[in-house]
């Protein structure tokens, strides 16, 4: 009996000792299989060879009497200036709305010197300086369209480019989009006749040509209107240059990115067929919060906006897109020809108005990473993230300096390793992350240090943040 009770106590005791035992290897394994997440970054796998970069909408009226009305001056404008300039916006995307130079819309009587245009010269101004590329948009914004006569549109159209760009001598215009969503305005609203659409982008295509002015066309640019863009696709591919669209999701639609991007580039390939490369644009972009409307946005001031940012500009670049412009650079007020009752703001953008002292939002410092650190031309590589189904990564590589974002949207820190680069210097580590209490000032969503990498990196992303990993050097940044 006693020999029995002391076999069990030996098989409960060896019974605990493996559980102990398994417990710990368990434990281990976990820790170890956290530690594996792999960034693998293959440099002679190529995405986009020639990305354009990540910019934003810049509405060009910092000047104009509505805005010096609402006390803008100079000091303000200066502020402004410089942060853009900080910004290093590789691309940008302006409207011209077709009353600043053809207020009477009658096809041929141009106005140079309105309120409107001087403004308009002064943003431009500011771009040739910088060397951005920029998207300029002969906009309707919604109103009677002038677009009713093809011949005479177009030469309207010609006329304001050929006066920006050789009289004027504004060569950073690089591109030219007939209209802002326009199927708005030739769709649903039945304005005008698509026929009149496409006989517009000819007649400028042709006029280019003859009047040797280095501008490509960019064609759809409508906002989640697929049969919008297949159409334009299928009637503009031997035409345009370029197709972009717009995209405004709400956060819990972010994973229905990748497929947006993917269907329409694959559409584009189908139609352009397999001897001429058609690049796409996101020229328009942005999340939508509890109020959004066309002005208002209360989403852009939450540090979370600079979450989703990060997320969609990484699937971008692995999608392949070419160039991407957030909607919209800063807060303004809207002239008068666009907001006739007069007194509208634009209510959405990186930073606030003089009403709140120009004050930038988390966002802000979130995708000057993007803008600055991402360089025109640059090489987008292929990542692969082994043992994680939560982080995202995306890397560009530019006269053999890379760039590596990483974007944790998850609640809890991950630890990885990445693979696959061989810089040949250290690197500086910029995380955009929301400290757990404010001591008042933007500049704390960004933190910045120098780090070893030598043949791989082993570092941590904590919950809800952006990484940055990059061997270009910013003496100027000021976090």
């Amino acid at each position: 009996m006693a020999e029995r009770k002391n076999k069990n106590i030996y098989r409960l005791l060896m019974l605990l000792t493996i559980i102990i035992v398994s417990s710990f290897f368990f434990q281990a394994c976990a820790k170890n299989k956290q530690e594996k997440i792999v960034i693998k970054v293959s440099p002679d796998i190529v995405i986009n060879g020639d990305f354009y970069g990540f910019g934003a909408e810049t509405l060009p009226w910092l000047w104009t009497k509505e805005n010096k009305e609402a006390g803008v001056n100079e000091d303000d404008i200066k502020l402004n200036l410089r942060r853009i300039k900080e910004m290093r916006l590789p691309v940008t995307r302006i409207f011209v709305p077709w009353e600043t130079w053809n207020p009477s819309a009658d096809y041929k009587t141009f106005s140079w010197e309105s309120d409107e245009m001087k403004s308009l010269y002064k943003t431009l101004d500011l771009y040739q300086e910088t060397g951005a590329k920029v998207i300029l948009v002969t906009v309707d914004w919604m109103k009677d369209s002038p677009w009713r006569n093809a011949s005479l549109s177009a030469k309207a159209v010609l006329g304001l480019l050929e006066h920006l760009v050789k009289e004027k001598g504004y060569s950073c215009i690089q591109f030219w989009t007939l209209t802002n969503e326009p199927e708005l305005t030739y769709g649903w609203m039945r304005k005008v006749s698509f026929d009149n659409y496409i006989q517009i982008h000819l007649l400028v295509k042709k006029g280019l040509e003859r009047k040797k002015l280095a501008v490509k066309i960019i064609a759809s640019d409508e906002v989640e209107s697929r049969e919008w863009f297949d159409s334009s696709v299928r009637s503009l591919n031997k035409i345009a240059d370029i197709f972009s669209s717009h995209l405004y999701v709400y956060p819990r639609q972010i994973k229905q990115i990748p497929g947006f991007f993917r269907e329409r580039i694959e559409n584009i390939k189908e139609a352009s067929g397999p001897n001429r490369h058609i690049p796409f644009f996101l020229c328009e972009f942005g999340f939508r919060g509890s109020d959004f409307s066309a002005c208002t946005n209360n989403l852009t001031e939450d540090y979370k906006y600079g979450l989703y940012v990060a997320d969609l500009c990484v699937e971008a670049l692995n999608s392949g897109v070419s160039a991407v412009s957030l909607w919209c650079l800063h807060r303004i007020r809207l002239i008068d020809e666009i907001n006739p009752e007069g007194g509208k703001m634009m209510r959405i953008g990186l930073w606030a108005y003089k009403d709140e002292n120009w004050r930038p939002f988390p966002v802000f410092y979130l995708y000057r990473l993007f803008t600055k650190y991402i360089k025109p031309e640059s090489r987008v590589l292929k990542v692969n993230i082994l043992f994680s189904a939560s982080l995202k990564a995306a890397c560009v590589e530019h006269d053999n300096h890379y760039s590596l974002f990483v974007v944790n949207p998850t609640g809890k820190e991950e630890r990885f390793l990445v693979e696959g680069i061989k810089p040949h210097k250290d690197f500086y580590k910029y995380l955009y992350n929301k400290p757990k209490s404010s001591p008042g000032k933007g500049t704390f969503f960004i933190t910045e240090k120098q780090i070893r990498f030598d043949d791989y990196l082993k570092d941590s992303i904590p919950p809800m943040s952006v990484i940055l990993y990059t061997d270009l050097e910013d003496a100027d940044d000021t976090f």
